[in-house]
């Protein structure tokens, strides 16, 4: 990152609590502005921060390519801190591009910045729902669902627990990500993965909340979640052993009946443009999506 001078610094574990005043003030509803998000992905791809007086800017990396995640900072300051970011890129002679962008941000880019064009990604759309939904799965659009989640309660009823995640269970949950889909060597699940355990070391730095079903006493489902925006939760992690019918169903319904009871809408993140995840998400009627952007100056 030597490229762009001392504007830009790595981030740290040290600036959680920075990142995280920042994210407040700026309350977005995208899901990559998550300070548990950018923990767990930061191996994969590293995050830098440039601070101003009323501004962070965060910097990340995509395919070698370096681009800008949204202002963090109050909307008056947003151009502020927009133009300051490309002064830097301007003077290293560094393509400025801006990524993660949702549609009021992006407009008011193009309204700066006049020469610069916006590209939507499908893929990469948030999918945001009713958190009362999984509390109870209720109406007829959810029955094939409920039938799962009814399925596992009867089998499991007197077999199951639920408990929050704590540092006397860390361990347990780290050692069930080990053996999470084990034989399947896709590189994506190995980096995730990776995070996954950072982010449960990182249990007490990190706002999280989260929960763990066992069943005969084993832990075989977990999830994580945090707050987004001030209506507004997320699921940033969801893990269970496939071989149990409902347990994904389970572990989200006992998770929300506890957990984010102020929020109305949970974000549930993005299919990463696959099938098999989009029709998962789908299955659960969004309330709706929110639409990310990538935008470039034109060539």
């Amino acid at each position: 990152m030597e490229t762009l001078g001392n504007e830009f610094e790595p981030v740290t574990v040290e600036d959680i609590p920075l990142i995280r005043k920042y994210l407040k003030l700026a309350n977005y509803e995208e899901s990559n502005h998550n300070i548990i998000g950018f923990m767990l992905w930061q191996e994969t791809y590293p995050l830098w921060k440039y601070q101003g007086e009323h501004w962070l800017i965060l910097l990340g990396i995509h395919e070698q390519e370096l681009f800008v995640y949204m202002p963090l900072c109050e909307k008056k300051y947003f151009k502020e801190a927009i133009v300051a970011a490309k002064k830097v890129f301007d003077h290293y002679r560094v393509p400025f591009v801006l990524s993660c962008f949702v549609k009021e941000e992006m407009d008011f880019v193009t309204e700066v910045f006049q020469n610069y064009h916006s590209e939507e990604y499908r893929d990469n759309a948030d999918y945001v729902y009713l958190t009362e939904k999984f509390r109870t799965f209720s109406g007829k659009k959810l029955q094939k669902k409920r039938n799962h989640l009814n399925a596992f309660y009867k089998e499991y009823q007197q077999r199951f627990v639920y408990e929050s995640i704590s540092k006397e269970n860390i361990e347990a949950c780290v050692s069930f990500l080990e053996n999470w889909k084990e034989e399947d060597q896709d590189s994506f699940l190995a980096e995730e993965r990776r995070g996954v355990e950072k982010v449960l070391r990182l249990w007490e730095v990190l706002p999280t909340k989260g929960g763990v079903i066992r069943i005969d006493g084993e832990i075989k489902a977990f999830i994580v979640g945090s707050v987004l925006s001030d209506r507004m939760c997320q699921i940033n992690i969801e893990k269970a052993d496939s071989q149990y019918r409902g347990l994904y169903q389970v572990i989200l319904k006992e998770f929300l009946m506890r957990e984010f009871l102020e929020y109305p809408y949970i974000n549930r993140e993005e299919d990463m443009g696959k099938e098999n995840i989009r029709q998962a998400k789908m299955a659960y009627y969004p309330e709706f999506l929110i639409m990310k952007y990538r935008l470039c100056e034109e060539v």
